[in-house]
């Protein structure tokens, strides 16, 4: 089978290797990074919303080269998401360490629509070992609110900040702080509101992401401010004790990159500080990288940075007050964080980097009963239902990328399936894949599954469910039990689905417009960011029909 993907990875590696980037530091989606060092070991962990396993914790040992080490809610009694909305699930964390432990803060929204969106409780969980994988149940606060950070004062008091709104009805965002008890995660002290923001107080603002530090006898407060989009920024604020009366930096924001929106990095915040053991200081922020300048194609969504930091009249001052991008001249190794990826699956166990759309009812998947294959046994969600399918899921890396499988399958019927998509959610996915036909004869077809946005026609707007329109196509496949490769080939506007069939050459099938992985259908937020995946579906009806992996390809 001579593959497409081999070709694409061969004319990459004819590129100048001296443009390598170092930002993203880890590329893909990964929002809200929080950034932590112990000893001379350092952590990211970043959101990951309605997939599961949750917050995926990031090691390294040079700041260039980071490795997942697992996941801080690996199991169903931690995370839970059975039927959890798109954009719901966990919200940004903190990871901090006190005393020998391991601290994560995060929000879990299980609530989360455009008519209903219940404001969550907060938890943490705890291990002693970061590398063992092994985190304790969640403990819940008390308030309702997102973001939350732990900060351990001098004296012993443990505070707890938050992001929180005054009402439901008026939803003016704040930042909030109560004393916690970390044995209960009960409140020791009512919730107080200890700073609005240093925009206008109105639902616009939206300081959120709050970090409390204490640097050189001077107690900081760092929050994110604007909104997810191009009016996203970080401030930073100074003051007596954990709760303020805060001072504002004079030069907020010290990090917004919206101030210039040609600038190839946008969305900028959501900050947080470490200092290194030899004294200098680094921060950490999202960013997104918005291709051909177009706010409509930025699939791979909001992706972590990392900066130097210095202190000028007792405030930080980021990348030496320039806007960050994806590369820094003379800062650390230039080094490509982007490798390619392949797994034969002869591994007895599956990698960290795979995994799935909410928390998954029981195993669907095998690596013993066919040796050197993947085996999914189909269930009867599909991708884009509000539940949890057969599928396994991995970030798309760069946008210049290709993903491809070989895949066995004989289908029983038009309504057993199994292939590859991209993917952002459940209203945004794109699929290639092997199915039958109504009468179960044994004739096998592709089937692509691609979306169009929709056009608003008169004074009807364009909502949710109207928002895009799906295209499908099949075409029939020549054997009945010929292994398949199936491609998916990204660029920065665009992917194209296609396949090649034994020994056939590649076909290409469809070229869709990355528009529909970059915009949300109306009353949705776009949070998160391009994956592949792989599936196996009954399409609403349990599947004995096996579908064999050999291998996934992606670089």
């Amino acid at each position: 089978m001579r593959s497409i993907f081999a070709i694409v990875v061969a004319l990459a590696a004819l590129k100048d290797f001296a443009s390598a980037l170092i930002n993203p530091i880890i590329p893909g989606w990964n929002p809200d990074p929080t950034f932590l060092r112990v000893g001379s070991d350092y952590f990211i962990a970043t959101s990951t919303f309605e997939t599961w396993p949750g917050v995926p914790i990031y090691h390294s040992k040079d700041l260039v080269n980071w490795n997942l080490i697992g996941h801080g809610l690996n199991r169903p009694s931690q995370l839970p998401l059975f039927g959890t909305p798109f954009a719901g699930g966990v919200w940004a964390p903190a990871l901090r360490y006190h005393h020998g432990v391991y601290y994560l803060t995060t929000t879990a929204r299980y609530v989360y629509t455009a008519e209903f969106r219940q404001f969550p409780r907060s938890f943490y969980v705890t291990t002693t070992d970061i590398f063992s994988n092994k985190w304790s149940d969640p403990i819940y606060f008390d308030f309702l609110g997102y973001d939350s950070d732990l900060f351990w004062d001098t004296n012993g008091d443990v505070y707890c900040t938050w992001c929180g709104i005054n009402n439901a009805v008026d939803k003016i965002y704040g930042i909030y702080q109560s004393k916690v008890d970390l044995a209960t995660g009960d409140s020791l002290t009512p919730a107080q509101l200890i700073f609005n923001g240093t925009l206008p107080s109105n639902s616009t603002a939206r300081p959120e992401g709050p970090h409390v530090y204490l640097i050189n006898g001077t107690y900081y407060l760092m929050i994110a401010e604007g909104g997810t989009d191009v009016h996203h920024r970080t401030t930073i604020q100074r003051g007596p004790s954990p709760s303020g009366p805060w001072e504002s930096n004079p030069n907020n924001p010290i990090l917004f990159n919206g101030a210039n929106i040609s600038l190839p990095v946008q969305d900028t915040g959501h900050s947080d500080l470490v200092e290194l053991e030899d004294g200098t200081w680094w921060g950490s922020a999202l960013g997104v990288r918005p291709q051909a300048g177009n706010f409509s194609h930025q699939q791979l969504g909001r992706e972590p940075y990392i900066f130097p930091v210095t202190w000028e009249d007792g405030w930080p001052v980021v990348n030496g007050g320039e806007p960050i991008s994806e590369h820094l001249e003379g800062v650390l190794e230039d080094v490509d964080p982007v490798k390619p990826y392949y797994n034969d699956f002869s591994h007895p166990r599956l990698d960290e980097s795979l995994f799935y759309m909410r928390t998954p009812y029981k195993t669907f998947h095998s690596l013993t009963a066919r040796r050197g294959y993947l085996r999914i046994k189909g269930n009867a969600y599909a991708p884009g239902d509000r539940d949890s399918p057969a599928m396994f899921m991995r970030k798309q890396t760069s946008y210049e990328q290709t993903f491809e499988v070989q895949l066995e399958f004989s289908p029983t019927s038009n309504l057993t399936e199994a292939g590859i998509s991209v993917l952002v959610g459940d209203s945004m996915h794109n699929d290639i894949a092997i199915t039958g036909d109504f009468a179960g004869s044994g004739k096998r077809y592709i089937i692509t599954r691609t979306l169009r946005p929709a056009t608003q026609v008169g004074p009807w707007a364009l909502t949710l469910t109207n928002n895009t329109i799906t295209e499908v196509s099949y075409t029939e496949l020549n054997t009945e039990d010929e292994p398949v490769a199936l491609t998916i080939i990204g660029n920065s506007t665009e992917y194209t689905l296609g396949y090649a069939e034994g020994n056939s050459t590649f076909t290409p099938l469809v070229t869709f417009d990355s528009v529909t992985l970059s915009v949300p259908p109306g009353g949705n937020f776009f949070f998160t960011g391009a994956s592949f995946a792989i599936y196996n579906t009954g399409k609403g009806m349990p599947t004995l029909a096996p579908a064999d992996f050999k291998y996934w390809k992606q670089g």
